[in-house]
This record gives C-alpha cells, structure tokens and sequence, in this order.
C-alpha cells in the first residue's frame, strides 16, 4: 500500500473550486446542482401511521403539540423506554402537521423528518437539517463546529420560514453502541445541544430519545420534555383488537397489564397470537406460558415471536438483525442465499413472507424519498428484535423450546430462561452472515458508484463505507482496509470534511478493536492524528502521531515515517505551535533526502509554504510553493490544484489582484477538469469578491487576469500549467 500525506491548505482560506462568473451564474449552477443525499440518516420519512394498525392517540399528540407551540420553548425531547411509542407519537404529530399544510392550514413550512442512526455524526445530522430546510450548504462540512452550528442556527431564525425538524432516536448519539468506535469524534454534540435550548425563532425540533440529556430543573431552559411510560387500558385494548386479538375486556385487560402497558409489547403479542395460532386463554392460563408473564416481558415476547416464525420468515428475520440501516428485499435476500440475481418465484416467496411481517409490525417498511426515486420499500427491525436476534441468532427451535413441553408431550412454548449465546459458534455465523452483507453493498457499489474520477458526493460512496463496516463486524479488518485504500476514501471524504465517518472507521481498524498488518497499522494512526488535529483535538492527535511513528520506525518505514512528520507538522501548524512545526518539516526533509522520493519533497516544500503563509513570510511562502509545483506532474493534478489556490491567495492578500486571480483561475480549471469534490470555499471567496466589486467590475478584472495568465506563469517558471 502506497503511503500517502497530506495537503492542506491555511485554515480558514481555501477549497477547490468550479468556477463562478457572475450571480446570475452562480445561481444557474446552483439550481442546476443535483441535491445531495442525507448522508448516514436512517430515513427521511416517518414510520407509518395508518388508522387501522397504530393508535392514533390524539390527546398525546395534542399534547405534544401544545408544547412545541409554546413561545418559549425551541426544543422538545419525547422519551421513554426502547418501544414505549416515542417514535410513533412523533410520527403522528408530522402526519397531522402534514396533512394540516396540505389543506391550507397553519403549519410549519418546512416539514423535515431525520432518522439518526448508530453511524450517523453531528455534521451528518447537521447537513441532512440544512438540506431538508432549503438551506444546504455544499461546504458545511469544512467549517468550523461553531460556524457549522452558527449555520443551522441562522437558518432556522429565517423569519421568511418556519420549520419542523424531528430528529428520531437521537439516542443514538447520545448513547451510542459498540458498532460505532471513536465516540469523542462522532462531531461537537455538546455545542448542538446548547444550540437546542437557543431561540430559534418561528422552528422547533422534537427529538425522541431514551432518555434527556438536559436537567429538568435548570432555569431558563427552552428544551421541555415529554415523557411516554404506557398507553391507557383502553387504548392497550383497542391496540390489540387492531392486531386480531380477540377476547373478553377481562383477558384483554389483562393482557394489558401483564404487558404493563408498553406499546412494543403490546404488539408483539398480537403477532405471537397470529403466528401462532394458540388460544389467547391459553397464553394467559397455562403453565407452559406463565414463565412469559415473569421477569422482561417483552424480551420473553421476542423470544416466543422467534419460536413460531416459518423458515422462511426466520431467514428474513435473522438477515435483517444484522443490520442497523435500512435496505431492500435484494439487500435481504442477497445476505440469506448469498446470490445477487433471484429468480421470480424465490422473490414473490420471501416478499410475501416480508409483507406478512410488515403486517405483523415485526419488520418496519419505510421509504427514502432522496435515496429512492422509484419508492423502493426499504426494510429494518425495531432495536428489541435485532437485539434479540443478534443474541439469538444459533437457536434453533428445538434450543427454544428445551425443556417446555405440554400435557400431550409437545413443545409449544419456548424456553424463557435461556440465556443468550456467547461463543466461536456464534461469532463464526455472525461473521460468515456480515461478510454476505458487505458482499451486498459492494454489488450495489458497483452498479450504482460513479467510476473514482467522477465521484463527487459522500452520497457516491456510501454503499463502499457500508462495505467496509460489514466486513469490521466480520472481523476481516484487512479486508475494510484494503477496501477503503483501494477505492481512495480517504482522499475523498477528507477533501470533503468527512473527518468523524473516518475517525469512526480508523479507531475499528486499529487495536484493540481491529488487527490490520502493522505498516497498515502506522499509516491509520497517522491518519487518525491527522483526523484529530483538523478537529481540534490536539491531544488525541498527538497520541496518534506517536503510535505511528513508534510503528513506522519499528518497521524501517521511512517512507511512512516521512509521511507521518508531514502531517504531524501540518497539524503543529493549525494548532499555533509554527517552531515544532517547522522542526517536523525539517526532520522529514532530512529523512528525504536519503529517500528522494519526489511526491513526498513536494509535499514538504508545500507545507512549509503553509507554514510561512501563516507566519506572514510572504517571500519565503511563495518560493515554497513555487518549489512545490515545480514536483508535480499529470499525476498529482489534484496536488497542483491545491498549491495552485494557495499560491493565488498569496498574491492576493499582497495586493497583487490580478495575479493571484489569474492563478486562482487556472486553479478552477483544473479542479473542474479532474472533478475535484471540494469546491465549495474558493467558489464562495470568488463570489464574494464578485459580490464586493459587481458583475461588471469583476468580469472586466477576471479578464485581465486571463490576459496576465502567461506572463504570470512564466514569472513563476510554470510553463507547464
């Protein structure tokens, strides 16, 4: 594997570029931009509420409702244990909201519903907002923590408009699992959370969680809290009828209280009654069963759901344990049978079984309007199942049903003092089953990825980020290295800021959690201390570099080992200290020069431009950078795009205007020939500019700038630009 470094440019300055020319052009480019997907949300449209199979509780959402109208109240937060109805209850309120719009009535304009998932950051979540507002922001993941929140917060003020935004399970970044690693780099959760109890205007956001993060006695708040415990009896037995449940008001009560009024619950035994097709006094009455109504009901629930499932059905619902995001019936399928083509019939068979679990409210369908043009049903397990499944997922009926038989000898009930299994057993089909899994997203990679030079979007290499996750809790953690190498995420969703996705990959790769080969080892922690150092956090970054370098010297890697002092250095600078920052260049200078290896010199000479650029040593900067792009060649088209926009910043802030626009713009045609995807901060630079002197000041300008092209090039010996 090829090491790589970093080129950064000065903070706060500059990003590739497609090229502005006039407002009315950068509208027309605007418009005319494809809109990018939710990046790692769950969904984007709230699980279904239709009348006949979900309690439409009217005086809660009425409830809820009041509250978010409150004029002193910008947040709410609905909790309540996993099932107690929280996402329900939120999703009833956006269908009422919605269907109040779309009859003229007062509502939010802008309706946005966002399913945060295990794998989901504060950027991720930040965006989706934006996006889901008509406020997107291309270059949000480049900025600050504060200037991204200072975004969101500006736009939800608009007073032009007004929005809605749930954010469903936000538990998920509250209290996040251990699938998802590197917890301190999920984004500046802290800073969004204070952002929920700022006035936001006309907005509002309702969040569903576990549990509040907030105190509930603090004074001066604007985040109120709604809590959801159990459902009313008589709502518990209009629940039930809905699934088919049939009995007397006693039994049904007291299938309520035995259920103590958890939704989740609730419905779990209307789908063991129809799936199994037993009596409901014989649940309620027998010895077989009374061990179900002890202990954790619902747990016990799941566990007699399991017992009475088809094969087929069992299939569908251990495939689906193992995912935390929402796929389709060939995402399914592919990880049962391990094929990608199926025929019709086996199709029509397993999509029959999936609606009856849809039906059954085991299974959720759902769809992603941006991610599916054609509404393609996506499928996913409520928490308590997957959990149970995964847990679960070796039984076998007659494990389940050990030591439970009937007067006649039968087994029909499960065996509810199991305990779960923990062994190679298991980890081996788990693994064997995730590694299906990433087989799946790498198919639906390449059918649907664009080739690497037109990737431009997170959104463009999502399914290969799924990929590489599967194979980590497969435990093949080379092979998610290799894969994430191999088709140049790190390139990418670095020049894109998606610095938290990586971090959360990298930390599953290293130890403990991951093994990968110990160069691999060396260059992932640079990475990851690269990572850190954007991000701020000096002191992870700098525990990185260490291991990295520990590693690299320990392997004889100079090449690595040079890479790692550039990024190091690179970091020192961001960070204020320019003296160990010129001392890590120099060092790696030094190790090069026995080496020479020409990509890793011109990415010495360019950070030590950065590092004179942000000492204000404008002279030496630029014979830096000069140096720097004397290295290049049509290799490293993206490198000369960098150090080409840092050198035309330069000359900028030196009054020279129309050389560092002549070179900014030669920095815009090669970044738009090669599709850079970081375009976004010197697209706003040069509209800002424009903005500044009007269209007509600023096209005279560019076009002596064009006209000072060459002589420029050749004061700088760049013939070859």
């Amino acid at each position: 594997m090829n090491n790589e470094y970093s080129l950064q440019q000065p903070q706060g300055q500059i990003a590739p570029s497609a090229t502005p020319h006039t407002p009315r052009d950068f509208a027309a480019m605007r418009q005319h931009q494809p809109s990018q997907l939710p990046f790692g949300i769950n969904a984007t449209m709230p699980p279904p509420t239709d009348a006949q199979h979900i309690m439409q509780r009217v005086d809660e959402v009425t409830t809820l409702q009041r509250m978010l109208m409150d004029p002193n109240t910008s947040s709410v937060i609905v909790t309540g244990n996993p099932g107690a109805g929280k996402s329900t209850l939120a999703a009833l309120l956006f269908q009422r909201l919605l269907q109040a719009r779309n009859a003229g009535q007062p509502a939010p304009s802008r309706l946005v519903w966002l399913e945060i998932s295990p794998y989901t950051t504060v950027p991720d979540m930040l965006a989706a907002i934006l996006n889901g507002i008509d406020a997107g922001d291309p270059g949000l993941f480049l900025l600050k923590p504060e200037q991204q929140m200072q975004r969101l917060l500006d736009a939800l003020r608009d007073p032009r408009k007004n929005a809605l935004v749930v954010l469903d399970q936000f538990e998920a970044l509250l209290y996040p699992d251990d699938i998802q690693p590197g917890v301190a780099a999920r984004g500046a959760l802290p800073l969004f959370l204070a952002l929920l109890q700022q006035d936001l205007g006309a907005s509002r956001l309702l969040l569903t969680s576990y549990s509040s993060p907030f105190d509930e006695y603090a004074e001066n708040t604007r985040v109120r809290s709604c809590l959801i415990s159990r459902i009313s009896i008589p709502e518990g037995i209009a629940l039930l009828q809905q699934r088919g449940v049939r009995g007397s008001p006693e039994e049904l009560s007291l299938v309520w209280q035995r259920c103590s009024g958890h939704v989740f619950a609730l419905a779990l035994f209307g789908a063991l009654l129809n799936l199994s097709g037993i009596s409901l006094s014989y649940f309620l009455n027998s010895d077989d069963y009374q061990p179900m109504w002890a202990g954790d009901v619902t747990s016990h629930l799941c566990a007699a759901v399991y017992h009475f499932l088809n094969p087929i059905q069992a299939q569908l619902m251990h495939a689906l344990c193992l995912y935390h995001e929402s796929v389709p019936l060939s995402g399914i399928l592919t990880t049962i049978t391990g094929e990608k083509a199926f025929g019709g019939q086996t199709m029509t068979v397993f999509e029959h079984e999936l609606n009856m679990l849809v039906h059954y409210s085991l299974v959720q369908r759902t769809y992603n309007l941006e991610r599916s043009a054609e509404r393609m049903p996506l499928f996913i397990l409520h928490p308590l199942l997957r959990h149970y499944g995964v847990e679960h997922y070796l039984d076998t009926p007659e494990q389940r049903t050990a030591g439970s038989t009937s007067a006649t000898g039968l087994r029909l009930a499960p065996n509810f003092d199991d305990t779960p299994q923990q062994n190679d057993s298991l980890q081996a089909a788990l693994s064997q089953a995730h590694m299906q899994a990433a087989a799946y997203y790498l198919h639906l990679a390449h059918e649907t990825a664009p080739p690497q030079e037109q990737r431009q979007t997170l959104g463009d290499v999502e399914p290969f980020i799924a990929a590489a996750r599967h194979y980590c809790l497969a435990w093949r953690w080379q092979r998610a290295c290799d894969l994430i190498f191999a088709e140049h995420l790190h390139e990418m969703m670095v020049q894109l800021g998606a610095w938290n996705t990586l971090i959360g990959l990298y930390t599953t790769l290293l130890p403990p959690l991951g093994v990968i080969a110990r160069q691999d080892q060396g260059l992932v922690a640079s990475y990851n201390g690269m990572l850190y150092g954007r991000l701020g956090d000096y002191q992870q970054s700098i525990s990185f570099f260490s291991q990295a370098l520990e590693i690299q010297k320990q392997m004889g890697d100079q090449q690595g080992t040079i890479a790692t002092l550039v990024n190091q250095g690179e970091m020192l600078r961001l960070h204020g200290d320019l003296e160990q920052s010129y001392a890590s260049f120099e060092q790696a200078h030094v190790l090069n020069e026995q080496v020479k290896d020409q990509q890793l010199q011109c990415a010495i000479y360019h950070n030590l431009g950065l590092l004179y650029h942000s000492a204000r040593d404008f002279e030496l900067a630029c014979n830096y950078y000069v140096d720097a792009l004397k290295l290049t060649d049509e290799s490293s088209s993206l490198n000369k795009g960098m150090i080409l926009t840092n050198l035309g910043m330069l000359l900028y802030q030196q009054k020279q205007v129309r050389e560092g626009i002549a070179i900014l713009l030669a920095a815009l045609s090669l970044r738009q020939r090669i599709h850079d995807p970081a375009v976004v901060s010197l697209e706003k630079f040069l509209h800002a500019i424009e903005t500044k002197l009007g269209p007509e000041h600023y096209q005279h300008l560019c076009q002596e700038a064009l006209e000072l092209q060459q002589e420029v090039f050749s004061r700088f010996v760049l013939l070859n630009i």
